[in-house]
C-alpha cells in the first residue's frame, strides 16, 4: 500500500523516555475531589517507529474512569486521533499493556492500541499516515484532572545515511539506506512494493537501516525511467539492483535478500529463482505463488531475457532459490488467496529439497496489509484504477501481525549476521 515519500523528512528516532505533565483542574469543584497528582508515564519510545512504547497512568482515584486520547498530524498536516477509557485499579493506576479499555477506538489488551487506531476527522483512514518522524500527543483525563505527554516516533537512526539512485546513473530507481558504520558487513535487503507503484518501500527501507541492516528501496514502475504501469518489467532490473547492492562495503554479499509484498512478491520470488548468484533468499508478504499478467490491461507483468517470465497463472518455480524464504499471509486477505500461496511456496521448496530455512506463517483475521510498518494507522481498502478493493482483515489483527512479521524478519537477518560471526 502507498507510503508517502518525503525525502526531506528523515528524523532521528527520538528520546524523551518519560513524560510527566502538570495537572490541570477545572474551575468548579467536582462532586468527587479530583486526584491531586494524576501522572502519565511514557516509557520505551527511544527507538524507531516499529518499537512499542509502554504507557501508564498513576495517581487516579481507585475505580475511576481514566480516558486517554492520542493525536498526531499526518504527512499532510491532518490531525488524527484515538481514544480509550479505562477503569483505574485499586491503586488508581492504568497500564495499557495489562488492561483492556472499557470503551473507545480499540478493544482488548493492546499496549499500542492508541497508535494504530487513530483516525482522521472524516473517520475513514484512506491513505498512508506518515513516512518520516512524527509526534504523538497523549492525554490522560480523570475527574476533572488532565495530564499529557508526547511520544516522538522516528524513521531514521543516528548515523544512518541515504543515497538516491536513478535509472540514468545506476540502472534502477531507488534509495540506499545505510546504518551507522559497523565493524563488519551486514545482511542486506532489496525492498520492492506491489501494484501501487512508485517507491512505496522507502519508509520501510529506512526503518530496516535503523535496525542495522542496509536496505535498498527500489521503484520499478511509475517512477522516473520506468514504465507508467506494471507492464513488461524485466527481472534483470532487480538483478542489476542486487549486483549494485552487493558491491557496497557495508553489505555482506553472501546475504543479499529480496523483500516483496503483494505483486512485488512475484518479482521477489522470480528474481530469487532466476538470479540465485545475486539474491540469496526472499521475504514474501501477502504473496503469490503464481505469475500474473500486466496491470492494468493485457500483456506480461514480468519479462526475462526479453520474453515472458512465465505463463500467466503458472506456478513460480523455486528449485534454484539459494537462501532462506519467509512467506507471511493474513487469513482474511480479500485481495487474493495469499494464505494458500504461502503454503504452496514452502511446500514446493520442500519438494525441491531446498536446504535453507523456509517457513510460512498465517495470521488469523489479518488481511492483505500484514507487512506494513507496525503501529501506524492504516486502511483496509485501497482505491486504484477507478476501483475500490477490499483488503480484508481488521486494523487490530493487521497491527498484531505487522509487529510479529517485522520481528520475524529482524530475527532472520540477525541469524544470518550471527552465522558469519
Amino acid at each position: 500500500m502507498r507510503h508517502r515519500r518525503r525525502r526531506d523528512g528523515a528524523l532521528a528516532a527520538a528520546a524523551a523516555a518519560t513524560a510527566v505533565a502538570t495537572v490541570v483542574t477545572g474551575c468548579g469543584a467536582p462532586a468527587n475531589p479530583p486526584p491531586t497528582a494524576l501522572r502519565l508515564a511514557i516509557d520505551g519510545q527511544s527507538g524507531p517507529a516499529y518499537d512499542p512504547v509502554h504507557i501508564t497512568v498513576a495517581g487516579g482515584a481507585p475505580g475511576a474512569t481514566v480516558t486517554l486520547t492520542a493525536s498526531a498530524a499526518d504527512a499532510r498536516g491532518v490531525s488524527w486521533t484515538s481514544k480509550a477509557a479505562f477503569r483505574a485499579d485499586a491503586h488508581g493506576a492504568v497500564d495499557l499493556a495489562r488492561q483492556a479499555p472499557i470503551g473507545g477506538s480499540y478493544s482488548g489488551v493492546d499496549a499500542m492500541g492508541l497508535f494504530w487506531s487513530m483516525d482522521p476527522p472524516a473517520g475513514d483512514p484512506t491513505d498512508a499516515f506518515a513516512t518520516s518522524g512524527f509526534t504523538v500527543t497523549v492525554t490522560a483525563a480523570s475527574q476533572g484532572a488532565t495530564t499529557r505527554g508526547t511520544v516522538t516516533r522516528g524513521f531514521q537512526s543516528a548515523g544512518e545515511t541515504v543515497e538516491p539512485l536513478t535509472v540514468a546513473q545506476n540502472g534502477f530507481e531507488g534509495h540506499l539506506f545505510l546504518p551507522a558504520p559497523r565493524a563488519k558487513p551486514a545482511p542486506a535487503l532489496i525492498m520492492v512494493g506491489g501494484s501501487e507503484g512508485g517507491e512505496s518501500t522507502y519508509a520501510a527501507a529506512m526503518l530496516m537501516a535503523a535496525k542495522g541492516y542496509p536496505a535498498l528501496s527500489v521503484g520499478y514502475f511509475n517512477v522516473p525511467g520506468t514504465p507508467p504501469t506494471l507492464t513488461g518489467i524485466p527481472l534483470e532490473y532487480f538483478a542489476k539492483a542486487a549486483a549494485w547492492l552487493e558491491q557496497q562495503p557495508q553489505v555482506d554479499k553472501q546475504h543479499v535478500l529480496i523483500y516483496g509484498g503483494s505483486r512485488g512478491s512475484e518479482a521477489a520470488l522470480l528474481t530469487a529463482q532466476d538470479f540465485p548468484d545475486l539474491v540469496h533468499g526472499a521475504i514474501l508478504v501477502a504473496p503469490s505463488a503464481k505469475v500474473w499478467g500486466a496491470l492494468p490491461g493485457p500483456g506480461d507483468a514480468w519479462t526475462l531475457h526479453g520474453a515472458s517470465a512465465g505463463a500467466q497463472g503458472g506456478d513460480i518455480p523455486v528449485d534454484k532459490v539459494s537462501g532462506p524464504v519467509q512467506a507471511f499471509a493474513g487469513t482474511d486477505d480479500k485481495l487474493w488467496d495469499s494464505p494458500s500461496w504461502a503454503r504452496q511456496i514452502t511446500a514446493e521448496l520442500d519438494l525441491a529439497h531446498n536446504p535453507h530455512p523456509h517457513t510460512d506463517r498465517e495470521f488469523p483475521a489479518a488481511g492483505h496489509m500484514v507487512g506494513a510498518i507496525p503501529y501506524l494507522p492504516l486502511m483496509t481498502t485501497h482505491t486504484q484504477y477507478g476501483q475500490t478493493f477490499q483488503l480484508g482483515g481488521t486494523r487490530q489483527a493487521d497491527a498484531a501481525a505487522q509487529a510479529q512479521i517485522w520481528n520475524a524478519v529482524f530475527g532472520l537477518l540477525a541469524g544470518l549476521a550471527g552465522a558469519e560471526g
